[in-house]
């Protein structure tokens, strides 16, 4: 196994190359894991990786996550396996609105052994159910569920079909964080931002229904307010700022919070934080970071196809992530992460306690 630094992204992001997932060891892979914490965005490429070893892998970090599977389970109080069941056979338990959006979130799953991989890929079959999860073409700057306090911390994406002459793109912010000066930095870290979901903002091309999963999926509530800086699962500070959903700043108009995000765009969107990974064969496998990093993807490429898994880190941690540092907003994540966890089945999750005395992460 060999590592070098990826160009660009700061100080962070890191190439792996010869890796055998058919030899590699529990004890090598974890090490893999917690080198990435470190370095946010980690692309182990040219991989002899296969979807079920995509999932075996990924859940040895940590379990998967899907927001919008929660949105639904808490809406009707049932398991999302049962909200499946009454999406197929059009049970008017479900809306005749939701089971559309339920079908299409279901057409978007590939089945492999120990659960599911997400199709990331254009299309439509013959009956109109999308083929993956986004429309064909670009995709804007975003992290996933950034309108959630419970977002998935963690994203695994393998290349599989027709990817050469597309691009992942990544963008860090902790470096940019890091340069401002001490007063807008204590302004950053006080600033509380509020979310609100535009139709087609992220991925021009999608149909009503799957636009409608997008919102349940990255800011199933407008007005939903998150701290602009946390903390990631690695213990990093950086910046929760996905363009895709950063609407105000709280306490401002939406005149002067564009100004300020004005400024942040002008200061952050530069080349010497980002980072676009043209592919250059089928099997690179990307684990990156979805907590203070921003993706993208570039290029147009008919039958393009990746698997991706959202996922935690709890595996890599020696205690429970607590992303937030303000009090008010760690208390609703506390309340939050436990519904989650309850409601999806997540099994050996660590979950944070009830009260704390402390809100700094366990996390070193």
């Amino acid at each position: 196994m060999k590592t070098s630094k990826i160009p660009g992204l700061g100080r962070f992001g890191i190439y792996i190359d010869d890796v055998d997932f058919n030899t590699i060891t529990d004890d090598e892979w974890m090490a893999i894991g917690r080198l990435h914490l470190q370095n946010l965005v980690t692309v182990i490429r040219n991989t002899n990786l296969t979807k079920d070893q995509q999932i075996d892998f990924t859940h040895r970090l940590g379990d998967s996550r899907f927001g919008a599977k929660n949105y639904f389970v808490n809406k009707y109080s049932m398991s999302w396996d049962y909200i499946m069941t009454l999406t197929l056979i059009e049970s008017d338990e479900i809306t005749p609105e939701d089971r559309k959006i339920v079908k299409g979130c279901m057409s978007t799953l590939e089945k492999a052994r120990g659960g599911h991989v997400g199709r990331v890929s254009g299309g439509y079959d013959a009956e109109g159910n999308p083929k993956g999860f986004f429309a064909e073409g670009e995709l804007d700057w975003h992290s996933n569920e950034s309108g959630t306090l419970t977002f998935s911390p963690g994203v695994a994406l393998l290349a599989v079909k027709n990817v050469v002459g597309s691009a992942t793109s990544f963008l860090t912010t902790t470096d940019y964080y890091e340069s401002v000066n001490d007063s807008f930095r204590r302004e950053l870290d006080e600033m509380i931002l509020i979310h609100k979901f535009t139709p087609g903002k992220i991925n021009p091309g999608l149909n009503a229904e799957q636009d409608r999963l997008m919102q349940y999926n990255m800011c199933p509530v407008d007005g939903r307010e998150i701290p602009m800086v946390i903390t990631s699962p690695g213990g990093i500070k950086g910046l929760h700022y996905s363009v895709n959903t950063v609407w105000g700043i709280k306490g401002l108009s939406k005149a002067e919070s564009d100004k300020v995000f004005a400024r942040i765009n002008k200061e952050l969107f530069v080349e010497k934080y980002m980072y676009d990974h043209w592919y250059k064969n089928t099997g690179d496998f990307l684990l990156f970071d979805n907590s203070i990093t921003l993706h993208k993807r570039l290029g147009n490429i008919k039958d393009r196809l990746c698997y991706r898994l959202q996922h935690d880190y709890t595996n890599l941690q020696d205690g429970p992530w607590l992303p937030y540092s303000q009090p008010d907003i760690a208390r609703d994540y506390r309340k939050e992460i436990r519904n989650f966890v309850k409601s999806t089945g997540i099994k050996n999750f660590k979950l944070p306690p009830r009260k704390l005395v402390d809100f700094i992460p366990f996390i070193k």
